[in-house]
């Protein structure tokens, strides 16, 4: 699968349709027809995070693999999978988004869609002008994450 990638504003309807960006459904591929996963990020961004819908598997079995009776493995499911929605796409290259899904990230009449590499992220343009400005300190601040860390040449490790 190609990445998302870039930035895309999108008319919504009255009927919540919005047309994907051409960019974004082609990296989809094949997996086009599956359809997306929608949710709201766990970490609590005001967003709705999409996601090709056969990556819900994965977190699936994530969640499998967690205790079933402790509190944070059922909140988890609870969240990552009890709020989600299931869309898929219709012959223009739309998704209709949820109600409750726009209004927890504030979407009316236009939908910002942001690419993050295997997933995006749809906004309504005024949190998302806040969220860049919080998270471009953020990254400023974290640069060196992207750094590789230094391999050990031959003799520094003792060998």
């Amino acid at each position: 699968m190609a990445l998302f990638l870039s930035r895309s504003v999108h008319k919504v309807d009255k009927k919540g349709r919005v047309s994907v960006p051409s960019g974004f459904r082609a990296a989809l591929g094949d997996e086009l027809v599956q359809g997306l996963a929608l949710n709201m990020p766990i970490v609590g961004f005001p967003c709705i995070e999409a996601l090709p819908f056969s990556k819900i598997e994965e977190r699936m079995a994530v969640l499998d693999s967690l205790p079933v009776d402790e509190a944070e493995a059922m909140s988890l499911a609870h969240q990552l999978m009890g709020t989600l929605a299931h869309v898929t796409f219709d012959g223009e290259g739309r998704i209709v988004l949820p109600d409750y899904l726009m209004e927890y990230a504030g979407i009316k009449d236009s939908a910002t869609f942001v690419g993050l590499g295997r997933t995006f992220q749809i906004w309504e343009a005024g949190a998302l002008a806040d969220h860049d400005v919080s998270t471009r300190t953020i990254a400023r601040d974290n640069i060196k994450l992207l750094r590789k860390p230094a391999t050990p040449t031959q003799g520094e490790d003792g060998a």
